[in-house]
């Protein structure tokens, strides 16, 4: 039966639901009738029926509803207006009606084969990595024009469909293409521009080399790769193409380090080529200063290899040569492990499909530390790709994966494209996990609102909530608003996706399939207490949600994502020398003030304030009220130095609830009083009336026995310097006398062993 497709919200279900949601825009009819004269473009998927059968239900509606909507995205780009329309007959086909006169130079041929070719390169990727296979599209074109009488107008709009199916079934002559000409002169003129985008060592975070990409003229179809390479393949001319974009590549590549790399994509097919000589590519590396050791020939698995033996010897050849072999989009086409291990690559490179929902599929995460193991055990380095957000980069990275690439760290470009400075300092998160006082901000920040169920809530309603509310990633259990157990959608998924997965639980209460020991915290517990809490649980629930509570009631969850995001934004603070609590500069920047006054030969002095009877504040009060009193005598420090100080006086923040103020020898005591009396007036505020008003609160000491403690005071210490001190002798000098303040009860300044 004949559907009309609205070309925006266009949405497939299946078989039996497709009459329903497709018939949404105007009538067919009507459309016929009312239209003087339509552009036919015809799309099919070769061999839908075969795929039909070996892959089902649920393959036929994800490719449909992503064809659709590269359709309906081509069709605004190549005919830059809405008014076309989208329909189909039958399953695996579609058809593009255009009723204006199309404003694109080209063909209605040369048309279609440029949506074609869009769509295959579009479902490429994302099908390779399902059925190992590619999908083709075969593409034809018509042109239907009105006649008078209703009956005369239906009748030749279904003959114009049939020409457009026939088109589609005819050999395409690309060298009458217009496209096809316009190719041959830009292979003639060498009109391509190699971009060059960086692959990162991830965990030494230097860059160890380069992938060359190559575009073609801009403002024409074949500055898409997509495009100048298929039409390359489909003329003859992918080796003569590859040959102009591996010499321009390495003759734009400029100088670069020893073991650096420039990465130059070969097809399968013309590596073998008997035309294909090393000795020109020696002859060229040499003319620009490089060698064999800094080329390599990446190669990738989406092409098949037909006379794999030969293609084997070839690449022993080039390798005894000097050249690095690499396997692009690893997993996801003709060659499995087994091919890998016999080619024996140096760098095994995944498709940005693997990294795609890195942070809550489980699947993935397996099979990219899979790779990481084996690349390990066959001496080769895996190369993660597609790498656009932080914490894709954070959570490769503490898989152990050697190297990435992708947006996150730079897009391509000409010259050479440097490091984005958010990428210049992640490091493995095994590393952040380690830090002390590397992001002690509550989780209550953090948190999202979340679906939550009771606990004897039926399993199909759970499913109900994934389905019908968006990109929900987890549902919480309850039980009167205490939460007890968690449901992730991937592991409900994995629950129902079995042969009788629905039916053994459709009857089920939700605890059938939760998971009943999630990581539930407090929402004042510190950022990086929970992340080292998420990160200890088992591997399979390393990235689960995370419950949080307010009086043991729920309040909301936290992704491991926001998790990582939040604490690598306080590695690189802390990288920048800042304090990612009281922003003030941290220990580097002190030692360089310090060197700095060195420098200046006069005398300065070094104010060292320290916090008394913090610990146990901080142990009765919580970590959040803490940090306010951190955050109370940092502005307090600041507020003093800015009212008595000089203008190039200093205050820097050790960690924890230690700072120093750098300050001219005349200044340092008037500075000390000002803070001392501020902050004793000050620090009540952050007790509760009782605390407050006997000046005292109750908690435990160091021994772990009860005690009554002052309240919190600062002890200043005041180091006299000339440039004849050291930094050793002033850190040894400053601890005797921050131990002598400390040894005073209550909010005082101490200098050179005078009381003051």
């Amino acid at each position: 039966m004949l559907q009309l497709i609205k070309k925006t919200g266009f949405s497939l279900s299946g078989h039996k639901d497709l009459k329903k949601n497709s018939l949404t825009g105007p009538g067919i009819g009507s459309l016929i009738q009312n239209a003087k004269k339509l552009d036919i473009l015809y799309f099919s998927i070769n061999d839908f029926p075969i795929f039909e059968n070996m892959y089902g239900h649920e393959w036929v509606t994800r490719v449909e509803n992503e064809l659709s909507e590269i359709l309906n995205r081509e069709g605004l780009k190549k005919l830059k207006h809405q008014n076309f329309h989208i329909f189909t007959f039958n399953h695996g086909e579609f058809f593009i009606l255009n009723p204006l006169e199309h404003t694109h130079s080209s063909t209605l041929e040369q048309l279609a084969y440029e949506i074609k070719v869009a769509i295959e390169n579009a479902l490429k990727s994302d099908q390779i990595s399902k059925i190992g296979n590619t999908v083709t599209i075969n593409s034809g074109y018509s042109v239907y024009k009105a006649s008078h009488s209703d009956d005369s107008s239906w009748i030749g709009f279904l003959s114009a469909i049939g020409d457009a199916r026939l088109e589609a079934q005819k050999k395409t002559d690309f060298g009458n293409l217009e496209l096809g000409e316009e190719f041959l002169k830009v292979l003639k003129e060498k009109s391509i521009t190699p971009l060059f985008q960086p692959i990162i060592d991830l965990q030494n975070q230097g860059i160890l080399g380069w992938e060359a990409l190559s575009r073609g003229p801009k403002n024409s179809p074949f500055h898409s790769p997509l495009t100048l390479f298929d039409m390359a393949e489909n003329l003859g001319k992918l080796f003569p193409l590859e040959k102009i974009c591996r010499e321009l590549a390495i003759t734009e590549f400029g100088q670069v380090l020893p073991h650096q790399k420039l990465f130059l994509n070969i097809h399968p097919r013309t590596i073998g080529d008997p035309n294909f000589s090393p000795g020109e590519t020696i002859r060229l590396l040499n003319r620009y200063g490089l060698q064999p050791e800094n080329i390599v020939f990446e190669i990738t698995e989406r092409h098949s290899v037909k006379d794999f033996k030969n293609f084997h010897q070839t690449m022993e050849h080039y390798r005894n040569q000097g050249y690095n072999i690499a396997i692009d989009d690893a997993g996801t086409g003709y060659s499995g492990l087994c091919t890998i291990a016999e080619i024996k690559p140096d760098y095994i490179k995944l498709d940005k499909s693997f990294i795609d929902n890195i942070d809550t599929n489980k699947v993935s995460r397996a099979l990219i530390e899979t790779f990481t193991d084996f690349a390990n055990k066959i001496g080769a380095r895996v190369i993660v790709e597609g790498i656009e957000t932080k914490s894709q980069a954070l959570a490769v990275t503490d898989m152990g994966v050697h190297l990435g690439q992708g947006y996150f760290f730079a897009r391509p470009g000409n010259p050479r494209p440097s490091i984005r400075e958010e990428a210049l300092h992640i490091g493995a998160f095994s590393r952040i996990k380690t830090e002390t006082n590397v992001c002690r901000l509550p989780v209550s920040t953090l948190v999202r609102k979340t679906d939550s169920v009771e606990y004897d809530t039926p399993v199909p309603l759970v499913q109900n909530i994934f389905d019908q509310t968006g990109p929900v990633s987890s549902v919480v259990v309850v039980n009167n608003s205490t939460p007890f157990g968690l449901v992730m959608d991937y592991n409900l998924n994995r629950h129902l996706s079995g042969k009788f997965g629905v039916a053994l639980y459709s009857n089920r209460p939700i605890t059938a399939v939760m998971d009943n020991k999630p990581l539930i915290v407090d929402h004042l517990s510190p950022v990086e207490q929970v992340s080292k809490q998420a990160m200890a649980r088992e591997r399979q629930k390393a990235y689960d949600d995370i419950i949080v509570t307010r009086n043991n009631e729920l309040i909301g969850v936290v992704s491991v994502q926001k998790l990582l995001d939040t604490l690598a934004h306080a590695q690189v603070e802390m990288a920048r020398g800042t304090n990612p609590l009281t922003g003030l500069p941290g220990n580097l920047d002190i030692e360089r003030e310090v060197e700095r006054r060195m420098k200046l030969d006069q005398k300065y002095s070094i104010i060292y304030a320290d916090l008394d009877n913090f610990k146990v504040y901080n142990d009765t009060y919580g970590f959040k009220n803490g940090d306010k009193i951190i955050l109370l005598i940092a502005k307090i420090l600041e507020w003093g130095v800015c009212k008595h100080g000089c203008e190039d006086d200093f205050v820097g923040h050790i960690g924890g609830d230690d700072f120093v103020v750098i300050t001219h020898p005349e200044k340092a005591e008037r500075i000390c009083q000002s803070i001392t009396r501020c902050f004793k007036r000050a620090v009540k505020s952050s007790y509760n009336k009782e605390d407050a008003s006997r000046g005292c609160m109750e908690g435990k000491g160091r021994d772990g026995k009860a005690a009554r403690f002052p309240l919190v005071s600062v002890s200043l210490a005041i180091l006299d310097c000339d440039q004849n001190l050291s930094l050793s002798h002033i850190a040894e000098q400053a601890a005797s006398l921050k131990k002598w303040a400390k040894s005073i009860e209550g909010n005082c300044f101490v200098r050179e062993r005078r009381k003051r």
